[in-house]
């Protein structure tokens, strides 16, 4: 009967013994996020959201081409809203996501996150820390990519003004010291800009 009696050293391996055989076990179990409604969100679960992509803030180069992905604003049937950040260090391998597709992912498109849910200034919000918790569901905004010219085009404008010229020897055309180009005609009023009126009666 004294071999069950258990004293300080059988305690300690005992505990040492299943810390040993717990870590390989700890070490192949993965929390699986909870599927949520965002309206149904608590700070501190750890979910995974499916929603729409409300508003998409990247950062643009000269020419409009997309360099950097800032954040996410998702909002889902319940119209709710969350805020999805992506770490500096890690922005590089979420900015190869939104543009793998063409045209890349925007506005409109549908997409799930997984994450733990923060609260900031009254918001729910989820930093991303690896590229597995953001996935492409469905593409809904094939709306296309639109550039400016690299090269020097017909269609240009001031980098400070909302009108393009197409006549090279517009008189108001020839004022622009700084100019973008642009690759078409329809280029340019997709992207808010309206026709010089001299020109427009040069056409």
């Amino acid at each position: 009967m004294s071999s069950l009696i258990l004293n300080d050293k059988k305690i300690t391996f005992l505990c040492i013994f299943c810390v040993v055989l717990g870590i390989p076990f700890l070490s192949t179990f993965k929390l699986v996020p909870e599927e949520k409604h965002i309206s149904d969100l608590n700070e501190g679960d750890y979910v995974k959201i499916t929603a729409k992509i409300q508003k998409l803030d990247v950062q643009t180069n000269e020419y409009l081409e997309v360099t950097g992905i800032k954040s996410i604003k998702l909002m889902d049937e319940t119209a709710g809203d969350l805020l999805v950040y992506f770490p500096g260090d890690k922005s590089d391998e979420f900015l190869k996501i939104i543009l793998k597709t063409t045209p890349r992912i925007k506005e409109g498109d549908i997409v799930s996150v997984s994450g733990k849910i923060q609260i900031y200034n009254g918001r729910y919000e989820i930093v991303l820390n690896d590229p597995k918790d953001f996935e492409l569901i469905k593409k809904v905004n094939f709306e296309r990519d639109i550039f400016l010219s690299k090269y020097k085009t017909n269609y240009y404008a001031s980098k400070n003004s909302n009108v393009y010229h197409d006549f090279e020897d517009c008189p108001y055309g020839k004022k622009i010291s700084e100019k973008i180009y642009f690759k078409s005609e329809d280029d340019a009023e997709i992207l808010g800009y309206e026709e010089c009126s001299y020109c427009e009666k040069r056409d």
